[in-house]
């Protein structure tokens, strides 16, 4: 009776020991896909606040800026437009400088501009290009300009951010199988003997398979469960510490994550538990008492 009860401690260590195994991991993942979507709603905000600056012509009336303004709502690579008056520009120009410039020069010189926020999907630099041209022609445009720098900066760091990213999620993600792997194979070791008994009096292999398949699935469950409470709690200290790294999440992505998570974790359980199960099935008998 001492030595079931062991057995039975022992068995149900080794199953705690797992599922905690699996859930660091996962939680590890998790975190490295946390920033993968938001590397990439980070790079859509800033690609949808791209700005192109219309200056209309002086003479220019209002209704023809309507106009011009309801044209642009129209295109594809609009996401929103904004009219700025003469005296609106004026007064946040003297915002920005701190005095009144308009006091010393008696009048104000400046234009009425429309504000265009493209698509993110156009904020690229060659598609700017010629959205930019295109605008220029335009008879109702005195200037059309846009940060060209900053355009080409976002597109270029963000990819090599992208391939930086890329290659530490294969990294980790190699790193995580092998620990997941290597985690079951001790789990299951102690009943190599078990295993291979049965194979030899003549179990099929899907019936030696199933019931560790059946306890490595409640096991990868509960591990995605738990993981998935950890980023719940890392989040929750995000947002009471550093609110500013969720501003570009939203319920979407985290259910996205959280789906992932779940099901990596299913995966890498079941898949790790076949391989380890087969593996003692095929063994010699010399082999088991070394390996």
């Amino acid at each position: 009776m001492g030595m079931d009860r062991h057995y039975r401690s022992r068995a149900r260590t080794a199953t705690v020991g797992t599922v905690i195994g699996i859930a660091l991991v996962l939680f590890m993942l998790g975190v490295l896909g946390f920033l993968v979507l938001n590397a990439h709603a980070l790079k859509r905000y800033f690609q949808e606040n791209v700005r192109v600056e219309i200056f209309l012509k002086h003479d220019l009336k209002e209704v023809d800026v309507m106009q011009f303004r309801k044209e642009l709502d129209t295109e594809p690579y609009t996401r929103e437009t904004q009219y700025v008056t003469a005296d609106e520009a004026a007064e946040q120009l003297k915002e920005d400088l701190g005095e009144d410039f308009l006091g010393v020069l008696g009048s104000n010189p400046l234009l009425a501009s429309i504000d265009l926020r493209v698509s993110a999907e156009y904020a690229r630099p060659d598609s700017l290009k010629w959205i930019v041209e295109e605008l220029r022609q335009d008879e109702r445009s005195q200037e059309v300009s846009y940060n060209a720098a900053v355009v080409e900066n976002i597109d270029a760091n963000m990819n090599k951010l992208g391939l930086a990213v890329l290659g530490f999620s294969v990294l980790l993600l190699i790193i995580a199988v092998a620990l997941i792997n290597n985690t079951i194979r001790l789990a299951i070791y102690s009943k190599r003997f078990l295993i291979r008994t049965m194979h030899l009096v003549g179990a099929t292999q899907w019936f030696i398979k199933k019931p560790f398949l059946g306890q490595s699935l409640w096991q990868g469950i509960l591990a995605a469960l738990l993981a998935i409470g950890l980023l719940v709690g890392a989040l929750r200290l995000i947002i009471r510490y550093v609110p500013d790294l969720l501003a570009f999440t939203n319920a979407q992505v985290l259910a996205l994550l959280f789906g992932g998570v779940l099901v990596l974790g299913l995966i890498m359980s079941l898949a790790s538990t076949w391989f380890a199960v087969r593996r003692y099935i095929r063994m010699n008998v010399e082999d088991m008492f070394y390996r």
